[in-house]
């Protein structure tokens, strides 16, 4: 039986409606750390607001350290210029928005028990820093290809939290 987001390209998940896109979150398989530390992807956020702002299009690196598995984002040149046109790092950008990545465990971040959470609040930045509020699950959209991935990313406020947007990482190096 072949997985029902088999094949899926990068192209195709931009477009998705979020019904879709919900349906990935739930079906989509739990990404591994050997196919994700020292490599890095292509992101993009898809909403209009994400354009407007000028972080449609970012880069997020994985690795691992003494704390255990985590992973970077970084700017790009032209992060308006759409999902078409390359993803080249902008000079003098500087690896910022740290997260850990952790399993999902039943609770307030239980949504997803198939993803891992990027939890941007783990200590990994300054505590004044906004992108400490940032949690996103991540799944393996096609279990038979390790470099497509979905994102679901929300902001932690405290007693509550809010859903931002969705994205999608592919592998870039």
């Amino acid at each position: 039986m072949t997985h029902p987001f088999e094949g899926i390209s990068y192209r195709d998940v931009i477009h998705l409606a979020r019904p879709e896109l919900e349906r990935i979150m739930r079906e989509g398989t739990t990404p591994l750390e050997e196919n994700m530390v020292d490599a890095e992807f292509r992101g993009y956020n898809p909403p209009r607001f994400a354009r407007v702002l000028g972080f449609q299009k970012f880069i997020k690196g994985f690795f691992r350290d003494a704390q255990g598995w985590a992973g970077y984002n970084l700017f790009v040149d032209n992060p308006r210029g759409g999902y078409d046109r390359p993803w080249k790092q902008k000079p003098g950008s500087k690896r910022h928005g740290f997260y850990d990545v952790q399993p999902v465990r039943p609770g307030r971040y239980g949504d997803f028990p198939n993803a891992v959470l990027l939890n941007y609040g783990a200590g990994r930045n300054s505590p004044l820093n906004p992108e400490g509020r940032i949690r996103d699950f991540v799944v393996q959209i096609d279990p038979g290809n390790p470099d497509l991935y979905l994102g679901k990313a929300f902001l932690d406020l405290g007693v509550t939290r809010a859903f931002a947007n969705f994205f999608v990482i592919e592998r870039l190096r």
